[in-house]
């Protein structure tokens, strides 16, 4: 069996590629450096084996912000830039349902969009995420697609929330959020 890991350069997503080595898996890494988030992603990947997971955690607010702060989000985002990776998500999913209907996806995205009303001052950083959740769900009916939202994590939680993701990518869970800070329980 083959795993994707598409953005691949963070310790979670690193901690997230062992677990599947650990069970046994072929592990494909991608990133910046050997995918275009704005291309098709076909020529890009049909060279690749099929995979059976994929496990896409793309640092949109790079994209979106073009900032070198990772503490702040701005007020501001980039859409033109951000738009190409959420075509680069669309196309991927269809490509994925063509290949393989039975992969099993796992995006990792943030819970705010869940109550964006309390944090107005980043509404961007809302929208921005719920465009992309709306694009899984919009998939959810042809492929098996959930988000994880890794609230809280730290180089010390990368391990553990780790194991929660693959575990919830082999149990193959309905659309939706689930939060690995509270065990993966959905939101």
């Amino acid at each position: 069996m083959t795993a994707w890991v598409i953005g691949s350069s963070s310790a979670y997503s690193q901690a997230v590629s062992k677990q599947f080595e650990l069970a046994g898996h072929s592990v494909e890494q991608m990133g910046r450096a050997n995918l275009q988030y704005g291309a098709t992603p076909r020529a890009q990947l049909e060279r690749r084996e099929t995979p059976d997971f994929v496990f896409i955690n793309i640092n949109a607010e790079d994209t979106a912000y073009h900032s070198t702060d990772k503490r702040a989000l701005p007020s501001h985002i980039d859409w033109c830039s951000y738009s190409r990776v959420l075509d680069f998500k669309h196309l991927l999913y269809e490509y994925l349902w063509e290949i393989n209907p039975e992969v099993s996806v796992c995006e990792v995205t943030s819970s705010i969009t869940q109550w964006p009303h309390k944090f107005p001052n980043i509404m961007p950083y809302s929208i921005m995420r719920s465009a992309s959740q709306t694009i899984g769900a919009t998939h959810s009916d042809k492929l098996n697609i959930f988000s994880v939202c890794p609230n809280g994590i730290s180089d010390e939680l990368s391990q553990q929330y780790a194991e929660l993701t693959y575990n919830l990518m082999r149990n193959k869970p309905e659309w939706g959020i689930y939060n690995l800070a509270s065990g993966g329980e959905r939101i």
